[in-house]
């Protein structure tokens, strides 16, 4: 359906209503539960960005100062990149080396991080780097992580908007930051501002083409694709030197010309994207509740396997007892012990000690036959998309 709820990067007043339409408690992207909060994922048909015209919308200061916990869990807590069935590595050592791939760098400059997190990249880029003066930001509580672990860097607590470099950093640095600003054209336009004259500003997002659960994700406030990228980089003055999609993420850089460009209508593009994006979340929905169905049925116990927003958004949207979950299994060792919904978090094997007949699937479709393969030998029942 179309209403008018005006476009956060054009300001057109139509969009297309987008699956679901709910209110009541939400997942972030950092796993934790915000209660009073509603998705409401919308289509531009003027420039063809997908939004979410709810969810953390209108209160992302406060949300990022006091409730985002960005992988505080524990001190060894982080992101794992499963990309291409290698063995895992963490995903900042992958993002610098991304880094490397699309672009070539001098023995000296300026970088400067946006939401520099925990500072897992900078530790990768200061060894490689060590004549580089480091600046970096950080909104949420991991501030004081971040800069503990860099004491000779210039860090400061805040939002983008809160620092002006004047046009003198040779490397502006976003990772997984852009999917959660307001605005993501303003942040652009913020980033070209601190460049030099063909400074590079390289990013990292989830690739929304990839990700259909981001649907029920209430902190990404903008679900991003290529097209969308490449379309609001254009507008904010930049060329796009190179990307690469390794699973979920797609990481782009891109060099300032300093001509700022017309926003283009993706909208096409982007329409085919939502509209695969929304079939497929529908039916992890149903796949959850298949896997759910038989286990009690048969009286056995069932797991939610990976730890996308499906998988822990599924108790809240299909109105079902957490407590019937007998565990989320997940590869990424630095979330064991932990738990969600009051649900063990753990590997595979929990599978043998819980008794788990069924297990549902709860991650990308990239993943899913990498995923199948590994559980299959463990003579469970595997429900997907």
């Amino acid at each position: 359906m179309s209403g008018k709820i005006n476009c956060p990067c054009c300001d057109h007043p139509v969009s297309q209503g987008l699956y679901p339409e709910y209110t009541g408690t939400c997942v972030t992207s950092d796993m934790e539960m915000l209660e009073n909060t509603s998705i409401n994922n919308r289509l531009c048909e003027a420039c063809g960005l997908i939004f979410n015209a709810a969810g953390t919308r209108g209160k992302t200061e406060e949300f990022y100062a006091s409730s985002y916990k960005l992988m505080m869990r524990n001190d060894t807590s982080g992101v794992q990149s499963f990309a291409g069935g290698a063995q895992p590595i963490s995903q900042a050592e992958r993002t610098f080396d991304t880094l490397g791939e699309l672009a070539e760098l001098h023995p000296k400059g300026m970088v400067l991080e946006a939401g520099a997190g925990k500072g897992g990249f900078l530790e990768h880029f200061t060894v490689a780097f060590p004549e580089w003066e480091i600046h970096a930001f950080e909104p949420s509580m991991a501030f004081e992580v971040l800069k503990t672990a860099h004491p000779d860097a210039v860090i400061t607590q805040g939002n983008y908007t809160d620092v002006e470099m004047d046009g003198r950093v040779d490397l502006v640095v976003a990772l997984g930051v852009l999917e959660h600003v307001e605005n993501p054209l303003d942040m652009m336009h913020w980033v070209a501002r601190q460049l030099v004259n063909g400074g590079i500003f390289y990013l990292r997002v989830p690739n929304f083409s990839k990700n259909p659960n981001d649907l029920f994700c209430a902190d990404h406030l903008s679900k991003l694709t290529v097209p969308t990228l490449t379309s609001l980089a254009h507008a904010a003055g930049f060329e796009v030197i190179g990307h690469k999609e390794a699973g979920v993420p797609v990481f782009m850089a891109l060099r300032k010309t300093g001509q700022a460009g017309k926003l283009a209508n993706v909208y096409i593009e982007n329409s085919k994207i939502a509209s695969s994006n929304v079939d497929v979340a529908e039916r992890a929905m149903d796949a959850i509740l298949r896997c759910r169905k038989t286990a009690n049925q048969q009286g056995d116990p069932f797991a939610i396997f990976g730890l996308g927003s499906s998988g822990l958004f599924s108790p809240l949207f299909m109105d079902f007892n957490p407590d019937e979950i007998a565990a989320y299994l997940d590869e990424n060792k630095s979330v064991w012990g932990s738990s969600i919904h009051g649900r063990p978090v753990g590997g595979l094997d929990l599978i043998e000690k819980l008794g788990i007949k069924h297990i549902a699937l709860a991650i990308s479709p990239t993943y899913f036959d990498q995923v199948r393969a590994k559980l299959e030998p463990e003579g469970v029942s595997i429900y997907s998309a």
